[in-house]
């Protein structure tokens, strides 16, 4: 057996005793149901004091925007209908020379961010605080990964934020509290043992970016972590560095193809739309000046394009 099979029995053994605690079905302190995921499955509601279930904020608009990190780790937020970026500052969490590595942003305007030496904090997209958050890597799995938050059904208000194991396991749960991951399941046919990167949508659904060649954006089952369907991405290499993110029913895609001239010569990433209404593959921006390493959008962010 090799060592990543140990790792994912692991996960699976952790996963079967918690749920010999539970009920049949998913509930609150209160006795209330948990909320059914469209792909199958049930997510216990978010609780506050006294076990009461405690609502997500309502969006507020700087939560509909994207935002990404740049590798000197500056934060920008990114505005897809003007395809403006707007410098918010540098981040400055205390990770004694871990830079970011992914990102994802929830419905308050906190962004989830992973950096190199496999901590993640929490920082506000705000005015960049940091708060550091007590989840650690287990086993040999998940200690590099992409992510994204989704809602548990079409249009909810609570969502779950999803891990995508790097070195190719598949994909997890991160609770958001207790910070522990949950594995789901390894992702299935040609994209089994992929890289990916993800971002979720507030109609309920999950999708990957997967660093194939050519790159395939992939919708996942939550449940499940097989693969729904999948679009190849003719001329599309997630190169030296890869971001990924949904607005207005479009995928964002944030590349930088190998540099061929001096490292002073970088001229950053490009931004590629994929619209799946028609298709079409398009670099939207070129050379943006700066390489992105990361991006997140929430579930508030709209999730179809203006008539």
């Amino acid at each position: 057996m090799t060592r990543r099979e140990v790792a994912l029995r692991r996960f699976a053994y952790a996963f079967v005793i918690l749920s010999l605690g539970a009920c049949s079905k998913a509930t609150g302190s209160d006795g209330q149901e948990g909320t059914p995921l469209d792909d199958g499955g049930t997510l216990a509601p978010p609780l506050g004091e006294g076990g009461t279930v405690k609502p997500l904020p309502q969006c507020a608009e700087e939560t509909k925007d994207i935002y990404v990190i740049a590798e000197d780790q500056s934060f920008y937020m990114f505005h897809p209908p003007t395809l403006e970026f707007t410098n918010k500052g540098r981040l400055q969490c205390p990770t004694g020379g871990a830079t970011p590595t992914s990102m994802a942003v929830d419905r308050a305007g906190i962004a989830w961010v992973r950096h190199s030496d496999g901590t993640l904090w929490k920082v506000s997209t705000k005015d960049l605080a940091c708060e550091p958050t007590r989840f650690t890597p287990q086993d040999e799995s998940f200690i590099k990964f992409g992510m994204g938050f989704a809602t548990e059904t079409r249009g909810g208000m609570t969502e779950s934020l999803y891990v995508s194991d790097s070195d190719g396991a598949g994909l997890a749960r991160l609770d958001v509290n207790t910070h522990v991951l949950t594995y789901i399941g390894p992702y299935s046919g040609d994209l089994a043992g992929t890289t990916s990167e993800l971002t979720g949508t507030g109609d309920g659904k999950l999708y990957g970016f997967f660093v194939t060649n050519p790159a395939q954006i992939a919708e996942i089952s939550k449940g499940t972590g097989d693969i729904i369907s999948s679009k190849e991405l003719p001329g599309v290499s997630a190169g030296t560095a890869w971001a990924f993110s949904f607005y207005g029913g479009d995928f964002y895609i944030y590349t930088n193809p190998p540099n061929e001239g001096l490292p002073m010569d970088d001229k950053g990433s490009n931004v590629t739309r994929y619209r799946p209404s028609d298709e079409t593959i398009e670099v939207v921006k070129s050379n943006i000046g700066f390489k992105i390493v990361g991006a997140g959008v929430s579930t508030c962010a709209p999730t179809t394009g203006p008539r």
